[in-house]
Formats: C-alpha cells, structure tokens, sequence
C-alpha cells in the first residue's frame, strides 16, 4: 500500500509543474499557497518514512523554489551581515 504522504506529494508536484507551466501572472497568487503547503509536506513524508526522505524532497523543492529560496537566504545573509 502506498502512504498516503507519497501520494498528497505527487499531487502536490504534478500541480507546481502545472503553476510553472501557466503564465507568471499566475505565479505568485497560486505559487504562495504552494510553496505553504511544501513545508507541512515534508515535515509527513519525515514522520512516514524517515529523515532521508524528508531532506530529499526538501531539496527537491528547493529545486522547484529556487528564486523564492535565492530571494529570502540574500534577505536574511544581508540582515545577518549587517549586525
């Protein structure tokens, strides 16, 4: 039987393609909530089947999200630098 955490992150997956694929109008309102709901996926997938697994698909999203990552660790490395 397969977890249901492996299924709820494929469809999450198959649906942040699909975002990426739209126009970027459509980016942020629909990509904000995704992005949300990336963090509770891997904190299942840990609990499910193992840390292993959980930093892979964290890497994985970092991939997917890699602006948004880019964006906020130069945000938080200028704030760190500036004390």
């Amino acid at each position: 039987m397969i977890p249901g955490s492996i299924i709820a992150t494929c469809l999450w997956v198959v649906l942040v393609s699909g975002i990426g694929m739209a126009p970027r109008r459509f980016h942020k309102p629909v990509g904000l909530p995704m992005l949300l709901l990336f963090f509770p996926l891997v904190a299942w997938i840990s609990v499910d089947l193992g840390w292993i697994w959980g930093a892979g698909l964290f890497l994985a999203g970092l991939s997917i999200f890699r602006y948004p990552a880019r964006y906020f660790g130069l945000a938080l490395w200028q704030k760190v630098r500036r004390r």
